[in-house]
């Protein structure tokens, strides 16, 4: 089972200058296109709602319904990602965002389309545009926020101790390590810093870190599995 050890050793770890204020930016701008289209949706929608023919108190509850989907969503994705988790391990709750950001968009231009008021049609696709936008890059800003701001003990590379890997995110850790493995499957020879920063898009320190981490593990193993060998 899955536990959340980063999120305490994020609130013990120092603090960067523009750490906050970077991650309260992306998640009050997320939040404010979230309530401002909420805004937009609770018209058009209602409206639209009650020109098809739909019963007034049932009209009202469709775009609350999308909408309370969107919060439920970002705030998941939003905490998933301060605690390492990738891209990959997103693709379900994100896949479900966008069908819900498509489905706000379809929703708040449908009346306008009908009507053939196309100019009105393009200022009510503004903010369902903006949110299918944020939703995407809000919690991948999050994450490589987290990422960089994550403290890593600099020590030698000739002396790697896998005590530096409770440090790293777990899931960012696990993720190197299935990484280096293909690798390592596919040529012989462990993955290198710059191959791993580029499929992770992660930055160079940060890789570095990585690469020891798992490389130390690697020789700890290695060094545990040949010590019975040498006591026979």
């Amino acid at each position: 089972m899955r536990t959340c050890a980063p999120a305490a050793s994020d609130e013990a770890r120092p603090r960067l200058p523009g750490e906050a204020l970077t991650r309260r930016a992306v998640t009050v701008i997320t939040a404010a296109i979230v309530v401002m289209t909420f805004a937009f949706s609770l018209g058009n929608v209602t409206r639209l709602c009650l020109d098809l023919g739909i019963t007034a108190w049932i009209a009202w509850l469709v775009a609350p319904a999308v909408d309370l989907s969107v919060v439920g969503l970002l705030t998941a994705i939003r905490f998933l990602s301060l605690h390492g988790y990738t891209d990959s391990q997103l693709a379900k709750p994100r896949y479900m965002l966008r069908f819900c950001g498509i489905l706000t968009l379809v929703l708040n231009t449908a009346g306008a389309f009908g009507h053939r008021q196309f100019g009105t049609a393009l200022v009510d696709a503004v903010g369902p545009a903006l949110l299918i936008g944020w939703s995407e890059a809000g919690p991948w800003l999050l994450r490589q926020v987290y990422i960089v701001c994550s403290p890593v003990p600099e020590q030698p590379e000739a002396q790697p101790s896998i005590t530096q890997a409770p440090m790293l995110p777990s899931a960012l850790l696990a993720r190197a390590r299935k990484l280096d493995a293909a690798h390592r499957a596919a040529t012989g020879k462990p993955i290198s810093r710059d191959t791993l920063r580029s499929q992770l898009r992660i930055g160079r320190d940060r890789a570095s870190a990585l690469i020891a981490a798992i490389r130390a593990e690697a020789a700890a193993a290695a060094q545990a599995s040949s010590g019975p060998l040498r006591a026979a």
